[in-house]
């Protein structure tokens, strides 16, 4: 990177990061204690609710409601804000919560390192790693040190989508990742960069610049993390892992055979997809399992919600229509399906969505 933070600015930076917060101290002290039953039950004795609520802390055991498990663009970024990025450190010692976003996150190892469970694997990031987060994908951060340092980069749905177009265009990983986050169909969960050191002095800048906050900052950040993704998905494209690199077996066949059964997804069966490829049933069942994680049912049920819930967003489709072209047997059986999942009806689940935009 040709900018450098000077020497003493970066200093700076550090003596006000490196020490816990009040959060985290109040984190630590309930991560201790959750070691042993009786300390953890005479810490949640001493914790007052209207404290959680006005510091909106994470206490599972006492306020379960006041977690956020699914974090939407709206939450972050409305109309009145004029604010397209944040970067924020995480704080160490948060109980680990299974959440998701309709948006993309990038997180960035400052120092130290972190675990985070995405989707149904568990994964040690390092200093230096860059992670990028699918929208829709489940998944928790651990950070239980006090010398980690993580920061977490919050980027505008919009922004996001004019910012990556041009790299959902070429013929590889990466851009198949930003092609599927483009159009809402989300298969690879996150691509993590391993980029050593080389990036921590323009991070803390971007965290400078946030900081800052007058009215050219969120241009200029906005300058600067375009720069960055562009810069380590051209230099650190070997020092790259995926969750479609995971995958040992037949890594063409994996991408060929979630695409089709994505194009189909109205009529798809198991059986429908073996006999395409010339495949068996059983190879096609395992295929499927080591890439998504999930068996065929699971997987075929996450796409239609997912789809599902685009086209009550972005669409005037009626919920009978939106049934049909997923191809649900009968309106009735897609409305059960969707409030088992979603935890709302179709119809309220639009209303609510609008509500807020």
């Amino acid at each position: 990177m040709s900018w450098k933070i000077f020497e003493d600015e970066q200093k700076e930076l550090l003596k006000k990061l490196i020490p816990l917060n009040e959060d985290e101290l109040f984190y630590k002290r309930y991560y201790e204690a959750s070691k042993n039953s009786s300390a953890l039950e005479k810490f949640l004795c001493g914790v007052k609710k209207e404290d959680i609520i006005r510091r909106h802390l994470v206490v599972p055991e006492i306020m379960p409601e006041i977690i956020s498990y699914q974090m939407n663009d709206d939450e972050y970024f409305n109309d009145f804000d004029a604010k397209n990025v944040y970067i924020l450190p995480h704080n160490r010692y948060t109980p680990a919560f299974m959440h998701r976003h309709d948006f993309f996150e990038i997180i960035y190892v400052y120092e130290g390192g972190c675990s985070q469970s995405i989707g149904m694997k568990q994964y040690n990031f390092t200093e230096g790693d860059i992670i990028f987060i699918s929208p829709g994908i489940y998944h928790t951060m651990e950070v239980f040190n006090d010398h980690s340092i993580v920061f977490n980069i919050l980027l505008r749905k919009k922004t996001f989508h004019r910012m990556f177009l041009p790299l959902a265009t070429g013929n590889n990983i990466q851009s198949q990742f930003f092609k599927e986050g483009l159009f809402e169909s989300y298969r690879l969960e996150y691509l993590v960069f391993h980029t050593g050191k080389e990036e921590k002095d323009f991070i803390l800048k971007m965290y400078q610049e946030h900081l800052r906050n007058d009215n050219f900052s969120d241009q200029i950040l906005i300058g600067m993390l375009t720069f960055m993704n562009a810069s380590i998905m051209r230099d650190f494209k070997c020092n790259m892992d995926s969750s479609y690199t995971e995958n040992k077996i037949h890594q063409s066949n994996d991408f060929m055979v979630l695409n089709y059964i994505q194009e189909h997804i109205s009529t798809m069966t198991l059986s429908d997809v073996a006999e395409h490829f010339g495949f068996s049933i059983s190879y096609c069942s395992k295929l499927i399992k080591n890439t998504t994680g999930m068996g065929f049912n699971d997987w075929k049920r996450i796409l239609r919600m997912r789809r599902a819930e685009h086209m009550l967003i972005n669409t005037n489709t009626t919920v009978n229509d939106i049934s049909i072209s997923l191809g649900y047997e009968n309106t009735e059986t897609f409305i059960r399906a969707f409030k088992k999942e979603m935890h709302m009806t179709p119809s309220n689940y639009r209303k609510n969505v609008n509500l807020t935009i």
